[in-house]
């Protein structure tokens, strides 16, 4: 499962961190920004979420939107193309942002970690149902493993360090790289041996898509949290996508409970080979 939009609403600390990264970066194009622009582009940041990959990006459209207030829309609809011309316009390098923007992230865990903490809260139910889940499971994220681990200590008691065999980060590009986790997930003995089936949960529609189209990833069943970061578009896209269920909040902390969601499966549901042969519809 995926850690951010899934487990965890970090869409607070990367949203001001990128605003505050920015003004940091940039201070003469920030300097006049006053208390209710500031909250204006937080919010914006926050809708914006759903397009954004990697941490830096925050930054960017803090700029963007700081010299453009109409242009959260086309942020929302034309990121891919958005992003490069931006950083071609102001002559910078992705890596230069990403290690000023992790720099920064860094510094305020280090600086404060309760406060960090704090901006990012587990969404309902899960701490309850993740520590009460007696199945093996497996973060795989695009984030750090240091912050994963952080905060899977501080907000759910659990101990995941960063070299953990259960966690998967830093994933990016998404698509493939959860592909990949996947396929490693899927031939450890653990998983091969018992031929236990595989659940996978994201909130990002690429990389369910992506999944959902390995051919020898077809046995996982796939699932887009409607809960996460993406859009309604997105969500009627995976409702119509064949193998992809969309799914509720509940429905997940149900699936982690008792590794079915009642009412959709019990736990009887039949597999592909089942259906293939023909014994069962």
């Amino acid at each position: 499962m995926d850690f951010d939009g899934v487990i965890c609403n970090t869409e607070p600390e990367l949203s001001i961190s990128g605003y505050k990264s920015a003004a940091k970066y940039w201070p003469g194009v920030f300097a006049n920004v006053d208390s209710a622009r500031k909250l204006r582009m937080l919010d914006a940041l926050a809708r914006l979420r759903p397009v954004l990959v990697k941490g830096y990006e925050s930054m960017v459209m803090a700029r963007l939107l700081l010299e453009d207030p109409a242009s959260e829309e086309r942020i929302m609809q034309h990121w891919d193309t958005l992003l490069p011309e931006a950083l071609q316009r102001w002559q910078l390098q992705p890596n230069v942002l990403s290690a000023f923007s992790d720099g920064y992230r860094n510094g305020s865990l280090m600086k404060d970690r309760h406060a960090w903490t704090h901006k990012n809260q587990l969404f309902a139910g899960v701490y309850e149902a993740l520590r009460a889940c007696e199945y093996p499971w497996y973060v795989a994220s695009s984030k750090a493993a240091h912050r994963i681990s952080v905060l899977m200590g501080s907000l759910l008691g659990i101990d995941l360090p960063p070299n953990s065999p259960r966690l998967f980060a830093s994933l990016v590009p998404p698509e493939e790289s959860k592909v990949e986790a996947l396929r490693t997930i899927s031939q450890r003995p653990l998983v091969k041996e018992s031929r236990a089936r595989v659940h996978f949960i994201d909130d990002r529609y690429e990389t369910v898509r992506a999944v959902r189209e390995a051919p020898d990833l077809s046995n996982v069943v796939v699932y887009l949290a409607d809960w996460g970061y993406n859009t309604d578009t997105e969500r009627q896209n995976a409702q119509n996508m064949d193998g992809v269920r969309l799914l509720s909040l509940m429905d997940f902390c149900e699936l982690l409970r008792w590794g079915i969601i009642m009412g959709v499966d019990d736990g009887c549901e039949p597999s592909r080979e089942e259906v293939t042969a023909g014994v069962a519809q």
